[in-house]
């Protein structure tokens, strides 16, 4: 049984802001919570576990101390991002310090890829990273089975995802604000949660988007939208409002990929 484990760092428990100040603590309690995933991994049954980095620079977890037991994929640019690492040889993804996509209520640190997009959709679904990600691992017939971040977080991959393991290590009272489990704590639920998603993993489908896909963008600026308007596959929706069709979601969200990249140079 191969696992597959994303972790990013807005839904892990106890942090409550993007500060610079807190870098150190951020890889230490982001380190801690992506082993609590893998111990629950390999106690529910995992052969395999490969540990993938989505925040930032993608170089958060501390080498040392990392599980032995379990590899890690780190760096950037990769060619799935927060997915990177991942493929059909897999049996499970587990995603790790999520948080809803941009706009949520009550949501911790909340945005989609950057601060410079405002709503994402793929075939008319509206989604944020968790989404994404999930519809990477569904192409590649990889369900998710775990997805621990804040309240948020949990109820939109309920909503997208359906009976899926959610731990929800803390409760946003804004988007700087949270009621937060103590970490030891959420450590413990995230490893039973990951036992029995990795025990159960035939109650879970792959979650995808058929093919073609229409990718929308709505961006917080117009001249996010300015700036890639002039390649020849994207249509011009609106001042902020940039669409693009693929033949299926792999392929849009490479080039929604490079486009997100592209446009926030401006």
């Amino acid at each position: 049984m191969k696992v597959f484990i994303t972790v990013d760092m807005e839904g892990i428990s106890g942090l409550v802001r993007w500060d610079g100040a807190d870098r150190q603590r951020e890889r230490e309690l982001m380190t801690a919570e992506a082993n609590a995933a893998i111990a629950g991994a390999f106690a529910g049954g995992a052969t395999e576990v490969l540990v993938g980095e989505a925040h930032a620079n993608m170089r958060n977890l501390e080498p040392e101390a990392v599980d032995a037991r379990a590899r890690f994929f780190s760096g950037e640019p990769k060619a799935l991002n927060h997915m990177g690492g991942l493929d059909e040889s897999f049996d499970l993804a587990l995603l790790v310090g999520y948080h809803a996509r941009a706009g949520t209520r009550n949501a911790v640190m909340c945005h989609t890829y950057d601060l410079h997009i405002h709503r994402l959709k793929f075939g008319g679904i509206e989604i944020g990273e968790l989404g994404t990600d999930a519809a990477l691992a569904g192409q590649l017939g990889v369900p998710v089975g775990l997805v621990a971040g804040d309240r948020a977080a949990c109820d939109e991959a309920r909503e997208l995802l359906g009976d899926v393991e959610a731990v929800a290590v803390k409760d946003g009272h804004g988007r700087y604000v949270a009621n937060c489990l103590p970490p030891s704590v959420a450590r413990e639920q995230t490893i039973e949660a990951a036992a029995r998603a990795v025990l159960q993993r035939d109650r879970f489908q792959p979650f995808t988007i058929p093919g073609p896909v229409t990718c929308e963008v709505e961006f917080t600026k117009p001249e996010c939208a300015d700036m890639v308007e002039p390649l020849p596959f994207v249509t011009r929706v609106s001042g902020t409002e940039i669409s693009f069709v693929e033949q299926d979601f792999i392929a849009a969200f490479h080039v929604f990929n490079a486009l997100n990249f592209l446009s926030g140079r401006a």
